[in-house]
């Protein structure tokens, strides 16, 4: 490895570290502030969720830190004529470049893994955390205050003795007075149901009232209230959005036979309304129904079949962004990283972005397919070569 080589991956190296790691602190500070103001979370279950939200800020932080790193060292580079001097020794600019492509490439490939491992892991985490805590925080905030209200949920309790809600007032409001939950009891103990996106309390002695009319008394029974009352975190079940690469395929093979299965029944069943003369059956609601249901299975398909291209185009525009930025950076000669940083971040904002989400969301819907969210990637590759020629030519 030559003198360049080094300083330039040695230069790149310590500014993208310094500033991919004040970046990730930050974004992980945003985010469990959110989630704490969202869902009134406890410290010790803020804790818990750091280790799960690394993933995503690092998803975010990445492509955004590497262009500055490279915005900064390029400039600098160019703006004290060191492009110059290598240029006249007969280097070609291309020398100084390679060393950042070969780190974009390497920082692609770890990005496409962090974005693979953000959402099959630290959203199914954030999701575990946040549920088993929601029964922790009311315990926590009844202990205290005696009450809690959230959303139509309203607790009061004469007290809390370990796990046991002692004499609990509990009343889930609803706009229509017919389904108001009113429940009354000697004690109770709460527990969360993941599965069942259920708040599940145990009462004991005690009687439930529904609307004006229905009483019952209880003598120790499990009562489910929908998770929705005390958090904003559902289950989303095998969401394509979900699932890790490693099982795409098997997902999307599985996903066309239930498609297939549903043509077929849907052929058969219409083939019999019309030999029977039941031409009116096919407008009914349940043939309705099963269409609908049909057209979510391929929408579903659609979704499978982008989200793998998704996954690795953002994280390829690691790559694309040094494409541009390091040759632009170096035609700029200015040692002003802010002004090289602007110059190159707002036209990634404007058109990479759009293009990518353009991309996504044609090709979720089958009307494009699923490697036209890489369109966004080829316009900055495109644009790099190009500036790459241009500063190589000058």
């Amino acid at each position: 490895m030559n003198l360049i080589t080094r300083h330039v991956i040695g230069e790149l190296s310590k500014i993208f570290l310094l500033s991919v790691v004040t970046m990730t602190f930050l974004m992980v500070m945003v985010f469990l502030i959110q989630e704490a103001w969202q869902e009134s979370l406890t410290p010790a279950t803020i804790l818990e969720l750091i280790p799960y939200t690394i993933p995503t800020a690092l998803c975010f932080a990445i492509p955004g830190t590497v262009l500055f790193s490279v915005c900064i060292v390029y400039g600098r580079m160019s703006g004290s004529n060191e492009i110059v001097a290598i240029k006249s020794l007969g280097i070609s600019p291309n020398k100084v470049i390679f060393p950042g492509l070969v780190i974009a490439v390497i920082l692609s490939l770890f990005t496409v893994y962090l974005n693979d491992l953000a959402v099959s892991w630290g959203r199914t985490g954030i999701y575990r955390v946040i549920l088993n805590s929601s029964s922790k925080t009311i315990y926590s905030v009844l202990g205290s205050h005696g009450s809690f209200n959230k959303g139509p949920l309203s607790i009061w309790v004469d007290g809390v003795s370990g796990d046991t809600l002692i004499r609990p007032h509990i009343e889930r409001h609803d706009n229509n007075e017919e389904n108001r939950i009113v429940i009354r009891a000697e004690q109770a103990k709460i527990r969360v149901d993941a599965e069942r996106n259920a708040l599940v309390f145990r009462l004991e002695n005690g009687w439930i009232e529904q609307g004006n009319n229905l009483r019952l008394y209880i003598d120790q029974k499990d009562i489910d209230l929908p998770l929705g009352d005390v958090t904003k975190k559902t289950g989303s079940g095998r969401s394509p959005s979900n699932l890790p690469l490693r099982e795409m395929t098997s997902e999307l093979v599985e996903q066309n036979q239930r498609i297939r299965d549903q043509q077929r029944q849907l052929a058969i069943q219409a083939a019999f309304q019309m030999v029977g003369g039941d031409v009116i059956g096919i407008t009914q609601p349940d043939w309705h129904s099963a269409v609908h249901e049909l057209d979510q299975w391929v929408y579903r398909k659609h979704r499978l079949q982008t989200e793998p291209w998704r996954r690795w185009a953002n994280g390829f525009s690691c790559l694309c962004f040094i494409i541009v930025g390091a040759p632009l950076a170096i035609y700029m000669r200015k040692s002003d990283f802010w002004t090289i940083f602007a110059v190159c971040f707002i036209p990634i904002l404007l058109a990479y972005y759009p293009l990518l989400m353009f991309g996504v969301e044609k090709s979720k819907s089958g009307a494009l397919p699923p490697f036209s969210v890489w369109t966004g990637n080829l316009v900055m590759v495109g644009v790099g070569i190009w500036l790459i020629r241009k500063v190589c030519r000058t």
